[in-house]
């Protein structure tokens, strides 16, 4: 979700939403494994744990768009929208007795295109392409970044109920990072920001096996600079599974946001509306995510000063394994 906090949040963190955007989607894999179901008995109740085998290697498509709409008091409404399709893959580079595993998360390619946001012409960028992409503010900013991700490997741990931690961000990618934040200051492109990114994107599944119809919570906490704590209220409910082969169990979720304001904020934020729900496929024998879908809409009112500013994020973000990755 984006927050706009001052002029550089209003431009600069604008400009850069398809990268903040990126990292919220690249951590969401689930891995399912239940016990057989009698043909005369209710369904068991199902565990859910991440399943992965050293040397294992994933490949996702995730497709995105974001609509940002900003509105200053008695001003002129400003709409960016922004859609890009990532192709990434995860490699397993080794697995505990306990189902811990030690992961790496590759870009492998980007295409982004970012209209409005004050500029005459769509801004558009494809890794793959010979093309160089046309100058402007925002492929100033943008390019060097994007360049930048494809190929970094992000690495980090995680348990076998999802619990992410160790989360490593490449010092290249850090720096071409430090590089586009121009304005300075602790913001979410820092090093810490970029961890906290990766880390809230994480599934964390329950402690015990879960019947058809029950629910599990998780909370993400999010620094957000001059603001507070962004908190991240997340209810995940098993809708059902299949028992016939290709197995698959439907998981949804809702999220609701808080704000936790800092002691001396210089920005305050009232949320007016949200709506944050998504949908996750998943395979019980080979305990993987097959596809997912992710809405979030937050609106909300800034005041900085004696000045208020409406905003409205809408995002929708798409993952989907790759047939390979799917029959392995």
């Amino acid at each position: 979700m984006e927050i706009a906090t001052s002029s550089f949040f209003e431009n600069s963190a604008r400009r850069a939403t398809s990268v903040r955007r990126l990292a919220a989607g690249w951590l969401c894999l689930l891995a399912v494994a239940g016990p057989a179901v009698a043909a005369d008995s209710p369904p068991p109740a199902t565990s859910l744990r991440w399943k992965f085998k050293q040397g294992e290697i994933l490949h996702y498509t995730m497709n995105q768009s974001t609509t940002n709409s900003y509105k200053p008091k008695n001003g002129v409404e400003a709409t960016s929208l922004m859609s890009q399709i990532v192709d990434l893959h995860w490699t397993v580079r080794s697995v505990s007795a306990d189902g811990a595993a030690d992961l790496t998360q590759t870009v492998d390619r980007i295409r982004t295109r970012i209209e409005g946001a004050g500029q005459p012409s769509a801004f558009e960028f494809d890794s793959d392409s010979k093309q160089p992409p046309a100058d402007g503010p925002i492929a100033a900013q943008l390019v060097p970044l994007l360049k930048t991700l494809v190929g970094a490997e992000f690495t980090y741990k995680m348990s076998a109920m999802g619990e992410l931690t160790d989360v490593k961000v490449p010092d290249t990618l850090m720096e071409s990072v430090r590089q586009a934040n121009s304005g300075g200051g602790k913001t979410v492109f820092s090093d810490e920001g970029m961890k906290n990114l990766v880390t809230q994107s994480g599934l964390t599944l329950p402690e015990k096996p879960i019947d058809p119809g029950g629910t599990w919570n998780h909370q993400n906490k999010v620094p957000l600079p001059l603001l507070g704590t962004m908190v991240m209220d997340k209810t995940y409910r098993l809708k059902g599974t299949d028992a016939s082969p290709p197995r698959r169990a439907e998981i949804e979720l809702e999220t609701r946001v808080t704000i936790q304001p800092a002691p001396q904020a210089g920005v305050a934020l009232k949320i007016k509306s949200q709506d944050g729900k998504g949908e996750f496929a998943f395979d019980l024998d080979r305990g993987r995510v097959v596809s997912s879908r992710v809405e979030d809409l937050l609106v909300m009112t800034l005041s900085v000063q004696d000045q208020e500013i409406d905003q409205s994020t809408k995002t929708v973000t798409e993952m989907r394994l790759s047939p390979e990755s799917a029959g392995k």
